[in-house]
């Protein structure tokens, strides 16, 4: 990531970096995690233009996209929306058998992890009903 206090130049950054995964796997469904106004006003704004962002990278390769609560996708990651942020490290981290994270350092890392099981789950729940009602 660039050392910048321009924001537009690390959307655009973050941005570059999906659309090599475009490129590499099939992506076929993007949740991301919504904002909620419990945050400072400042990191309310930087979250919601990265949102917003992927709201464009989804429409522009027509690929569904929803947004999702904190405490919705760690209730379908831990079995519980009360579990924090050094819960989902701690799980991911000892799922993966990964040693060399930091919680402070690696923390947003371990999130996303915990956001795409939940994807993964939300996904065979919705096929599975699917496959009920056929």
């Amino acid at each position: 990531m660039p050392v910048t206090d321009d924001e537009g130049e690390k959307i655009f950054y973050q941005l570059e970096r999906v659309e090599l995964l475009f490129s590499k796997y099939n992506i076929v469904e993007i949740l991301c995690e919504d904002q909620y106004g419990g945050l400072n006003i400042d990191t309310l704004k930087k979250l919601t233009r990265v949102v917003g962002a992927f709201l464009y990278i989804a429409k522009k390769h027509q690929i569904p996209i929803s947004t999702i609560y904190p405490t919705s996708w760690r209730k379908l990651f831990h079995g519980s929306g009360k579990a924090k942020k050094k819960d989902t490290f701690d799980k991911v981290v000892t799922l993966y058998d990964i040693e060399d994270f930091k919680f402070s350092k690696h923390n947003d890392i371990t999130d996303a992890v915990g956001i795409a099981w939940s994807l993964v789950d939300m996904v065979k729940e919705r096929r599975l009903k699917e496959a009920s009602a056929a």
